[in-house]
């Protein structure tokens, strides 16, 4: 009989891909790979270290997997950014939890499963690029493809490079080749991901840079071309000139400000100050007019005065991003921050957070409102437990569609309505046969 195993995941994108990764590998070595945890042999926790919150949900569901280990014989490990911070400490706090992993390396999984059944173990290898995808992937529409991992900013709050390594590009011979079997696959997008895109061949400079990367990856062939995330001081006009003159470069970038006070910035150790942020958006804008920019920020950062927040809700006035990702600050492990105060009240964290929110909630009605009355082309990729077929716009935005169509196909969508996060309308066009609209 097959041993079954299920995988959760919690964090990023690049977790996300991680645990496609684990799962192609599993699979390959004669695992089945189950949905819900009831169902399985062996459970895996994907975990992630970013914010204390995301850290505190795997601990959470520790509690499940105890549960069915008092009927039936079931192994738990934990791994990924998680698993690499913690490490064998995992094992002395957790008796319920028999094998621990880090952030790279899932290729030796089936045979740490196998060794855990003699004993509980933990092992952590050194970050490689695969050579060979093995992925099992969720879409059949949208593929997600590593180019870089890990980061060397060591910013303040933030325990990436302790958990995934210095930043390292892959060869790109490896994306393209990946990209290329992804184009044979039919898929219709792909997703280039990294803590930080754009920084692609700085530690290697053989690897070209990020925007001769981009250029080459548009031209396998690939219908639509997506990236996260990039970072902003590392975002040259190249990049922007790269999505302006490839079709099938989406007119979308998430750029990450975390701050809009110049001192919060250089104690977080961004590497850029307001202006040049502003400057960065504002070269976008003027040279792709419909360029819709996403972020994450941080509220809360010790030391963060009023003056400072309210600096930040200046650049939330004036930017008025498609979406934010905002986060109240949490200290740890590791990361510089733990040498600063948390002198920022909880209290007074949580209101910043929701005058953040709301106020964002409110531009992106506003921004969203705009696009009522015109035509926009949209990748389905989804269908809502309602029925309701949903996708992306070439700028990232969701738009729920009614009309005939099928997950995988490109169609052009009279927006008639939207909300704060997203537009809806009837599809006036589906595809060609062969290719795009």
């Amino acid at each position: 009989m097959e041993t079954r195993v299920c995988i959760e995941t919690w964090g990023c994108q690049m977790n996300l891909h991680q645990s496609e990764g684990m799962a192609g590998a599993l699979a390959k070595a004669g695992y089945a790979i189950v949905e819900t945890l009831d169902q399985a042999d062996v459970v895996i926790f994907n975990g992630c270290m970013v914010r204390q919150k995301a850290e505190e949900k795997v601990f959470g569901r520790v509690g499940a997997v105890v549960e069915e280990k008092r009927k039936r014989p079931v192994l738990l490990g934990i791994g990924g950014c998680m698993g690499q911070i913690h490490g064998e400490a995992l094992l002395k706090r957790l008796a319920s939890v028999d094998f621990v992993f880090g952030s790279s390396g899932h290729q030796a999984l089936p045979g740490l499963i196998e060794r855990a059944r003699s004993g509980r173990i933990a092992e952590l290898s050194e970050p490689v690029f695969d050579t060979e995808s093995t992925a099992r992937r969720r879409s059949q529409v949208s593929g997600m493809v590593t180019i870089t991992e890990g980061c060397s900013n060591f910013c303040t709050y933030c325990i990436v490079p302790y958990a995934r390594g210095p930043m390292r590009s892959r060869p790109k011979d490896l994306i393209l080749k990946e990209v290329e079997q992804l184009c044979a696959a039919d898929y219709r997008e792909v997703l280039l991901l990294g803590q930080n895109v754009n920084s692609y061949g700085t530690d290697q400079s053989a690897h070209g840079d990020f925007a001769g990367l981009l250029t080459d990856v548009a031209r396998t062939g690939i219908a639509r071309i997506r990236f996260t995330t990039a970072h902003p001081k590392d975002m040259s006009e190249t990049v922007f000139r790269v999505m302006e003159r490839e079709a099938n470069v989406c007119h979308h970038l998430h750029l990450a400000f975390q701050s809009g006070s110049d001192d919060v910035l250089r104690a977080m150790n961004r590497g850029y100050d307001r202006n040049h942020y502003l400057s960065i958006v504002e070269m976008g804008r003027e040279i792709l007019p419909d360029l819709n920019i996403t972020t994450d920020l941080i509220v809360g950062f010790p030391g963060e005065t009023d003056a400072d927040f309210e600096a930040t809700m200046d650049l939330i006035e004036r930017i008025r991003f498609g979406s934010i990702f905002a986060a109240k600050y949490s200290l740890r492990p590791l990361t510089r921050g733990g040498e600063l105060p948390d002198d920022v009240p909880v209290a007074v964290k949580e209101e910043r957070l929701e005058r953040v929110l709301l106020r964002q909630r409110a531009i992106a009605l506003e921004e969203n409102g705009c696009f009522i009355g015109h035509e926009v082309e949209v990748l389905i990729v989804g269908m809502t437990r309602k029925g309701v077929l949903y996708g992306r716009a070439d700028d990232h935005r969701t738009v729920m569609c009614q009309g005939d169509a099928s997950v995988g196909d490109y169609v052009t969508v009279h927006v008639e309505g939207s909300s704060t996060s997203s537009l809806s309308g009837g599809i006036l066009v589906r595809e060609k046969p062969g290719g795009k609209i």
